[in-house]
């Protein structure tokens, strides 16, 4: 300890008799104590504290010893390389041949952005209250001390984590920070990290690590800048393999740290959820948690690959040495009970979802698979940090690998996909060097029956349009039924029998939370259902479409080289939101096809229902929340059953989620019909553009221009055969 260096660097106190004024001693004993700290009694060293505000570790220079860092095997450098070579070879093929944009757009780009979107590294979101100390744990995997870290709500905006050799050119400094919004876009993209235009649009600050305290901390002196996200680039084994996200802390009294949250860790391929050991899982973690759950990607498969269900999810008892000491016993009932108020919040469909997706069974309704994932952790006894940091290590060694995999999939799978059209185009272009007339032929055929084709395309269209009318409102009036016939007294009473509740605190939370999720659960529950019945709707369009056009080709012992389901599915999957589309996409697109900003992590088989969660998410948080908020601040006596029904149907009431759910119902039907629509113009645009292009061919007769179309085709081809795979 330099007493003397605190007093006059720290405290900015000239004397020894200021300093001796302001603790209330004498100047001598200032003097002796500032020469042999040692000296000085325990009882004066808590009054400097008091009287300054300052940290035992300001005053005495003592800091905590950072944890080894976590050492992770680099297994994404196997995966990095097969993009680099993926990447490469596309790049190449495009720099010897001077493909037309046309083709780059029908053969290639799919292929470039579906590599590009599925392999990255998997991102690790740290989430929990504000003070359950998600950067110390942060610290811990780096093995360093460079996120900040306070005893008071302290991370305030986004922060991506990133391995150093990641860092672009254009970016000198450790950190830079962007803003939280852009005119009508929200939060900085962190897929465009290498756009330097975007990027430099967003920054509003850079330079080192420690800028974090001043724009990414609530005490910090540029707080009210409007901060939204910073990336960090680190030196740490753990980045090699995985990105970090260290997320606001939720429950802070400031919403939009929340909102924050909820979007990132929407995007997060593992959560680490963590809660103080002591006050493990209240009902606050509870409400936040199930949500993460309920949209928590299925990386596990059954028979495919070695992972054990709900490996990306780590429930953590933080701060575990506060109880007893890290008593292992305590711990351990800590967990279960945690583990046990959990499970009964989750909908009962979910784990047949999940299920549906892994091809795992979940005994005991998933008591077991959900316990395992329960951790206790500090940083001041290691051997009870050991089971989270061997299980996350195990977890990052293999997402890489499993990653990898699916790309290749989704490459094979992609070129099998394009291939017959392919093939089919390069016929039909020497079928018309070969025998012009043919397709003079099969040209007036379709010129002949196209107002027709449109105008029957069109009623179709127009069926699909009143489908979608019909189905947004059979589902506000059967989820507004389900209100009506669940958030009443005598239902909720009747329900609280039914799942055994008791006049305690705990249970009566437990209820709230439980009834959050009913409510939630039965409005996804509705959407998916009537997103099942207009995929059929959307098949059948997209098959007639088809069909019409194939007929023609038919006719004339032509094959059509025009893939109208490739086209439409392909338009959908580009769109940023697609609504009720999610079924269609699902079961029409090949397992391993990448969506263009969904990703394939998920199983096809709840894709649909984790996009109609990600709609639902933060209205069914916001009543949960105000549920227990409800629930927890009342002592019920005497007919406790029937007071506990009617706080329950008031908060409701008062905060509208009735008006709230039905406009979100709402939105996601308008935002189906929009993207109907775009895809459907994109199909017609470019079955318009390959009735001109036939046309202008046949009318110029140009053999040259068909032979280069030809041998582009079959560059394209060769490209496809020679993927190195």
């Amino acid at each position: 300890m330099n007493l003397k260096s605190f007093r006059e660097d720290k405290l900015k106190i000239r004397t020894q008799a200021e300093f001796a004024d302001l603790i209330g001693v004498d100047q001598s004993s200032i003097s002796r104590w500032e020469k042999d700290p040692s000296s000085m009694p325990v009882d004066v060293i808590q009054k400097i504290l008091v009287k300054t505000g300052a940290t035992f570790e300001e005053l005495t220079g003592w800091t905590k010893p950072i944890p080894k860092q976590l050492d992770v095997d680099d297994t994404w450098q196997k995966a990095d390389f097969t993009k680099c070579t993926l990447m490469n070879y596309i790049s190449k093929a495009l720099g010897k041949y001077d493909l037309p944009e046309d083709l780059q757009k029908a053969y290639l780009d799919g292929l470039r952005s579906g590599i590009e979107t599925n392999m990255v590294k998997p991102k690790v979101a740290i989430v929990g209250r504000s003070d359950t100390g998600k950067s110390t744990i942060i610290n811990a995997f780096l093995g360093s001390d460079k996120m900040p870290v306070a005893w008071t709500p302290t991370t305030s905006i986004a922060v991506y984590i990133k391995h150093i050799s990641e860092r672009p050119s254009f970016i000198e400094e450790e950190a830079w920070v962007f803003a939280n919004r852009r005119g009508d876009e929200v939060m900085w993209d962190e897929h465009k990290l290498t756009d330097e235009a975007y990027c430099r649009e967003w920054k509003i600050a850079a330079g080192g690590v420690e800028i974090l305290r001043s724009f990414g901390t609530r005490q910090g002196e540029n707080y009210d800048k409007a901060a939204g996200s910073a990336v960090v680039f680190l030196d740490a084994p753990i980045l090699k393999t995985c990105d970090i996200i260290d997320l606001p802390g939720f429950g802070t009294e400031t919403e939009s740290d929340d909102n924050i949250t909820f979007a990132a860790a929407q995007k997060a391929d593992a959560i680490i959820y963590l809660s103080q050991a002591n006050g493990f899982m209240r009902i606050e973690d509870i409400t936040y948690l199930k949500r993460n759950i309920t949209q928590l990607p299925v990386w596990e498969s059954c028979g495919s690959n070695d992972l054990a269900p709900l490996s990306n999810l780590f429930v953590v008892a933080s701060q575990a040495h506060t109880v007893n000491n890290g008593n292992r016993a305590q711990l351990t009932e800590i967990l279960d009970v945690g583990c046990r108020n959990l499970l009964k919040t989750l909908p009962e469909e979910y784990w047949a979802e999940r299920m549906e997706a892994s091809g795992f069974t979940y005994s005991d309704g998933g008591w077991s698979e959900l316990r395992s994932r329960f951790f206790p952790y500090t940083v001041d006894i290691p051997d009870l940090s050991e089971a989270l940091n061997k299980s996350l290590k195990s977890l990052l060694e293999t997402l890489p690998v499993i990653i990898e995999g699916k790309v290749r999939d989704f490459v094979k799978s992609y070129v099998e996909s394009r291939k017959p059209n392919l093939e089919a185009e390069i016929k039909n272009y020497e079928g018309i060097i070969a025998d012009r007339d043919k397709y003079a032929t099969l040209l007036r055929e379709i010129d002949d029956k196209e107002a027709d084709r449109v105008r029957e395309n069109d009623a179709r269209k127009e069926d699909v349009r009143a489908s979608i009318t019909r189905l947004h409102q059979e589902s506000v009036n059967e989820f507004t039924d389900y209100l009506a016939s669940t958030v009443n007294v005598d239902a909720l009473v009747q329900l609280m029998h039914e799942k055994g509740v008791k006049n305690r605190r705990e249970d009566v939370e437990l209820f709230g939370s439980t009834v959050q999720s009913l409510i939630q659960g039965k409005c996804e529950a509705i959407l998916k259902a009537k997103s099942k019945e207009l995929a059929e709707k959307t098949k059948d369009y997209v098959s007639a479409f088809s069909q019409d056009i194939a007929e023609t080709f038919e006719n004339n012992s032509i094959q059509v080289d025009f893939d109208a389901g490739w086209i439409f599915t392909s338009a959908l999957s580009a769109l940023g939101a697609i609504g009720g589309f999610g079924a269609f996409l699902a079961f029409t697109l090949p397992h391993t096809l990448a969506l263009a900003g969904l990703g394939f992590s998920a199983g096809s088989s709840i894709l649909y229902g984790m996009m109609a969660s990600s709609v639902f998410g933060p209205i069914g948080l916001a009543l949960g929340l105000i549920f227990a908020t409800c629930l927890g601040i009342s002592l019920f006596t005497g007919g406790w059953e029937k007071s506990v029904a009617k706080k329950i149907v008031k908060a409701f009431d008062e905060n509208d989620f009735a008006v709230k759910f039905q406009r979100t119902i709402e939105e996601y039907w308008d935002q189906t019909e929009k993207a109907f629509d775009k895809a459907a113009a994109d199909l017609d645009e470019k079955w318009d553009h390959y009735v001109a292009d036939l046309r202008n061919l046949l009318d110029t007769c140009d053999i040259d221009e068909i032979q280069q179309k030809i041998a582009a085709l079959q560059y394209i081809s060769d490209f496809f055969d020679n993927i190195p795979l």
